[in-house]
């Protein structure tokens, strides 16, 4: 009888280890698919995987398919690692669609910014012209005028003074500084970048640039009252807030087109780290 016994207790033991492990299976695929995704790869009906996990005790169907999970290796190492690959090819694949979503986005926006730039710069060069023809209408006695005055300033020494201090140039004058007095370091780099930097360009380091240069010029304009290239002679008025306005607008395109490609170099970056 002894004997019998310890043959049912073993019997038991060993029923009851295996039980445990289908209920840890049964768990850890909940857990990991939730109960609808879970019975379907099963193949049980959710409502018989939930009785189950109710009750604590796997059904006959239950048992059989968890055992069936177990035999083509649900649980295992292996397909862990294949759930892992799985999700993480998912994974891969929602990250190339997102970079793929904002370089078109910038193409978008930098096409729009040079396109805006372009036509601005198109209004400014025909402005240019109306003035240099406003200009050479002139009467000989309004230049008669401004020669004496600038001749009374020089006190006749020969050594002319330029005609309108608040005209910046292109070219450096010998007393460009003291001119300009504290706006002198910001038209040494605007200098710089007028000469270097091409008006149409791509990638993040030319938005950077014409940033940065528009944001020079408005604040050469705005904070220092001067006029700049290609104008002839200092602007008032209305031309001024013209020469403003669009400045304005092309550096807050500028701004969001280098934000965008920010954002795309990020992510670039980010995905292939990870």
């Amino acid at each position: 009888m002894n004997a019998g016994k310890q043959v049912f207790e073993k019997s038991r033991s060993v029923e009851d280890m295996q039980h445990m492990r289908l209920m840890a299976l049964l768990s850890e695929l909940v857990r990991d698919k939730g109960v609808m995704k879970a019975a379907e790869a099963l193949g049980v009906d959710h409502r018989t995987l939930t009785s189950s996990m109710e009750r604590g005790r796997l059904s006959r169907r239950m048992r059989v398919a968890l055992d069936k999970a177990l035999l083509e290796g649900g649980g295992s190492p292996a397909a862990e690692q294949r759930e892992r690959n799985d999700e993480l090819g998912e994974r891969v694949e929602a990250v190339e669609g997102r970079v793929e979503a904002v370089e078109k986005d910038v193409s978008k926006g930098l096409a729009a910014v040079q396109g805006d730039v372009k036509t601005l710069r198109g209004d400014l060069d025909k402005g240019m012209r109306r003035l240099a023809q406003f200009e050479s209408g002139r009467s000989s006695q309004d230049e008669t005028a401004d020669s004496a005055g600038e001749a009374g300033k020089t006190g006749g020494s020969g050594s002319a003074r330029r005609e309108f201090p608040d005209l910046v140039t292109i070219e450096p004058a010998p007393d460009d500084e003291e001119v300009f007095g504290e706006a002198w370091p910001l038209i040494v780099e605007w200098r710089e970048l007028k000469e270097s930097h091409p008006n149409r360009g791509s990638g993040l380091a030319w938005l950077l640039t014409e940033e940065r240069f528009l944001s020079l010029e408005l604040t050469l304009l705005e904070e220092h009252g001067l006029t700049l290239p290609p104008e002839t002679f200092p602007l008032r008025g209305l031309d001024r807030s013209g020469q403003v306005s669009w400045r304005r607008t092309a550096l807050s395109d500028t701004r969001r087109a280098r934000a965008r490609a920010e954002l795309l170099r990020k992510v670039t970056f980010g995905f292939w780290r990870w």
